[in-house]
């Protein structure tokens, strides 16, 4: 039977909470990539002032 080492071996070094942080903060930069590609692609037409103010927008709704 183990007596536990094993399975202590396998878990990460760092702390669960900071493996979560690192993990919303993955999502949410690739969120706002991917926010940016539509921007591009679907609506090219948008002045630099209106991307930014929808580039802000999200972002901040991302964030609550």
């Amino acid at each position: 039977m183990s007596d536990g080492n094993f399975n202590r071996q396998l878990l990460p070094k760092t702390e669960l909470s900071s493996g979560l942080r690192a993990g919303k903060a993955q999502m949410r930069a690739k969120a706002e990539q991917a926010f940016a590609t539509i921007l591009d692609e679907d609506f090219s037409t948008i002045t630099d002032e209106q991307r930014k103010q929808l580039t802000d927008k999200f972002t901040s709704m991302l964030r609550k």
